[in-house]
């Protein structure tokens, strides 16, 4: 397999995945998407200023529902996450495309179960079991530690 795609290296060479769990990647992609122009059509704003004058304006322009933690990885690190949902995104049947759907809008947007339930018109269950359902199929294809699956 060519460990090099374009200019950057694959994902699964690209980074050190054993570091951390899955999970923490995940929320560290949505950090780093926060930060910067990296997420401005999401945001809405494109600065801490424009975001303090959109808030006092009464604009509600962050839409996330938990805290996303402090942002401690790169441009590259954040690459590889990419890389590695938009080949999951692009390889997987349907049933697994809805499973990583819930996963990204829970880790990666930092939505709330409640939210993404009444964004899609399911049950809270049916996503706190496609969530796990997803991180479990993220886990097992490419061996991730997990906090679901305690590897």
């Amino acid at each position: 397999m060519n460990a090099v795609v374009g200019s950057r290296k694959h994902f699964s060479v690209a980074i050190n995945w054993a570091a951390q769990p899955i999970e923490w990647h995940l929320e560290q992609y949505g950090s780093w998407l926060l930060m910067d122009d990296h997420y401005t059509g999401c945001l809405g704003a494109s600065s801490v200023l424009g975001h303090l004058i959109d808030t006092v304006n009464g604009v509600c322009v962050d839409k996330r529902e938990r805290v996303a933690p402090r942002c401690k990885i790169n441009d590259t690190h954040a690459d590889a996450v990419s890389d590695m949902l938009l080949s999951l995104m692009t390889n997987e049947n349907l049933k697994v495309q809805k499973w990583l759907k819930i996963v990204i809008m829970f880790y990666v947007e930092f939505k709330s179960e409640a939210t993404i339930a009444k964004q899609l018109g399911i049950s809270e269950f049916s996503v706190a079991r496609d969530k796990m359902l997803g991180m479990v199929r993220l886990a097992t294809k490419y061996q991730f530690r997990s906090r679901i699956i305690g590897a």
